[in-house]
């Protein structure tokens, strides 16, 4: 190989490498929903809450995602959130980085664990409403989801 040539693949070379950490800081691509959405209710809160919650089942059926956050045009603000156990209490946390979906996976928010948490809704929530939630994930399209306000006393896996 002429030294003009290996001068020239090293030229090529250095500068691809100086343009990799822009490649790789690229945002992902999102693609067609991959993240299936089952069973979506909200509970009942009492008549002079402030928030609610919203449960669902996230089945992930592509690569590994992510569910990053969630809007509603009834509420203030929706946050994703997650219940622990700090020695003998129980504490709510915002998840700001969201909800880690695994490829392959269901995820459940349920009562005592993930949650949407739906802060200041703009009119009283009733039994049998539905109300509008648009889930955002980091690799799979949004997807607008229709949440049934549920009454809170329907045990966990009762009737929907």
């Amino acid at each position: 190989m002429s030294w003009s040539r290996c001068g020239a693949m090293l030229i090529a070379l250095v500068l691809s490498v100086s343009v990799m950490p822009v490649v790789a800081a690229a945002p992902q691509t999102r693609t067609a929903a991959t993240v299936s959405v089952s069973a979506p209710w909200i509970r009942l809160p009492p008549p002079a809450a402030n928030v609610a919650a919203g449960y669902v089942q996230l089945h992930n059926g592509g690569g590994v995602d992510r569910l990053l956050s969630a809007t509603s045009s009834a509420f203030a603000e929706v946050q994703v959130h997650a219940m622990r156990m700090d020695g003998e209490v129980m504490r709510m946390q915002a998840l700001p980085q969201g909800l880690a979906l695994p490829k392959g996976r269901t995820v459940a928010l349920e009562p005592g664990g993930y949650h949407l948490m739906l802060l200041t809704p703009k009119r009283p929530l009733s039994v049998g409403q539905a109300v509008r939630v648009t889930l955002t994930f980091a690799r799979s399209a949004d997807q607008v989801v229709d949440f049934t306000v549920r009454d809170g006393l329907i045990p966990h896996g009762g009737a929907k």
